[in-house]
């Protein structure tokens, strides 16, 4: 065998072939491509291209690589994003929101496809450091589902109210401004104790700042699920969103993105 005849007959011919397994498919303003490399799960990897205004063009990955890790197990915090952010910025793709992006202005993507395609590839590693056991704390569970719907939030936010100032786990601004606060409890009495507290710090928070939407959400997952009757969630009852009734949390952060 010549090394020198067989080797670039044989990087061709797998260019080639791997140049047949794309396909194609129209989308308003621009066209979704399959790519014949896979996740873990055996799901294609699929990228949006997009024209934007001013004449860039858009490669994205529509949300589907975060959403990867969450379906399969890891739980998405800040320092989760952290890490699929500074592994994508290694191949020139930006995190924006919860979508692997690149946007171009030569109408030749060639490059930035590959690099799409590599920041996947990577980020999708992630999901090695997911739990194998063990209950998921609430407030990550929370910010998990926050960080699916790709809103931009801030944690830990800081308010002051009518008479002192009060921390609040999230804060979305997306023209909703809301106030969001995660609520566990193990039993009835501590659920009623923390209920009261929180319904005095949101109630001072919003007279100071009536623009403020105060939610909270319960945590009712498994043994917890007795815990929040209609009498320990009273004093909270106008802004509270039960974990099993989540879809409501999302109608409520997707309005902030219209």
């Amino acid at each position: 065998m010549n090394p020198d005849n067989v080797c670039p007959d044989v990087v061709s011919r797998y260019l080639t072939q791997l140049s047949a397994d794309f396909e194609i498919s129209p989308s308003d303003g621009g066209c979704y491509v399959a790519t014949p490399f896979t996740r873990p799960d055996g799901e294609v990897i699929e990228f949006e291209i997009a024209s934007l205004p001013g004449g860039q063009t858009r490669l994205a990955d529509m949300g589907d690589t975060l959403g990867y890790l969450s379906v399969n197990g890891l739980t998405l915090t800040r320092s989760i994003l952290d890490k699929a952010r500074n592994i994508a910025r290694g191949y020139g793709v930006t995190l924006e929101r919860n979508m692997l992006v690149v946007d171009i202005t030569d109408s030749i993507a060639s490059e930035e496809m590959h690099r799409l395609i590599q920041a996947t590839l990577a980020v999708t590693h992630l999901i090695q450091g997911r739990r194998t056991g063990g209950r998921v704390v609430f407030d990550d569970e929370v910010e998990s589902f926050i960080i699916q719907t790709g809103v931009t939030y801030d944690s830990d936010y800081r308010v002051s109210g009518l008479r002192e100032a009060h921390t609040f786990k999230f804060h979305v601004n997306s023209g909703a401004n809301l106030l969001i606060q995660p609520l566990s409890a193990a039993s009835a009495s501590a659920a009623h104790a923390a209920a009261e507290r929180w319904a005095y710090r949101f109630i001072d928070a919003v007279q100071q700042h009536e623009d403020l939407r105060p939610v909270v959400v319960l945590d009712d997952r498994n043994t917890r699920s007795g815990v929040w009757t209609p009498s320990t969630q009273a004093p909270i009852n106008d802004f509270a969103i039960l974990w099993e009734d989540r879809e409501q949390l999302e109608d409520l952060l997707v309005k902030t993105l219209a």
